[in-house]
């Protein structure tokens, strides 16, 4: 199926509109055979960039990326190892989905080799052992971290964490989780997104119905019913 790109009709598309014609570009390009096309690289490495610049996602494309550098390593070149790096922080922000594992999987030795590859492995191994306040810290040392919603992602999976791991949580130990905010009312929106309840110093992050008050029953029966079975011996 051909798909009529922006350049070359000179339409101006908004970035969500644009992010749909290109997926549906690569889903059709991947298809059979075609997803192993070489000559396809260089689109692939345009829609990651603008995934990355406006917060868009897809996966399969992206993973395609690194198949197409295992399968045609003499399509590696020196800026490849940025592509690499671009795929694995986007899958990264994908947690607690195993994009990563997929994505690290299809890597080479020389690229696993990498140091920024080695950080961004540092990085993940944080995040899924839970050493959330070291997680703060590390990323503040590489610019890749910057990536648009990054953060963003690190905290949906952090109150996914913190939603499967407590009822009520301290206050000031739930903020020290969900990284350096610039106010109070960034993490109030944070309690308020998760559908949470805020109670003085502690927050609730359980479920709303394990909230309500176990209350006795009481059935009330009719004196001739309850006689004869008082009667049984």
């Amino acid at each position: 199926k051909a798909v009529v790109s922006t350049q070359s009709t000179g339409m101006v598309m908004d970035p969500e509109t644009q992010f749909e014609q290109m997926k549906e570009e690569a889903f059709y390009s991947m298809e059979g055979l075609g997803r192993l096309n070489p000559e396809k690289l260089d689109f692939y490495v345009d829609y990651l960039k603008f995934q990355v610049e406006h917060g868009f996602y897809d996966g399969d494309a992206n993973l395609n990326i690194l198949k197409l550098y295992q399968f045609s390593p003499d399509l590696i070149t020196r800026s490849s190892i940025d592509n690499v790096h671009l795929v694995l922080t986007k899958a990264l922000m994908q947690l607690p989905n195993s994009d990563y594992v997929y994505c690290r999987a299809q890597l080479s030795q020389d690229m696993i080799d990498d140091n920024l590859t080695k950080k961004i492995d540092d990085v993940a191994t944080l995040l899924e052992t839970c050493q959330f306040p070291e997680f703060w810290n590390v990323i503040q040392e590489e610019k890749i971290f910057e990536m648009t919603g990054f953060v963003e992602a690190a905290r949906r999976f952090i109150c996914h964490v913190v939603r499967l791991t407590y009822k009520n949580i301290e206050e000031e130990f739930l903020m020290q989780l969900l990284g350096p905010m610039e106010d109070k009312s960034e993490f109030m929106d944070i309690v308020a997104e998760n559908n949470w309840d805020h109670n003085g110093d502690s927050v609730f992050v359980g479920h709303k119905e394990e909230m309500v008050e176990q209350k006795e029953i009481i059935e009330k029966m009719p004196i001739e019913v309850v006689t004869p079975i008082l009667a049984i011996r």
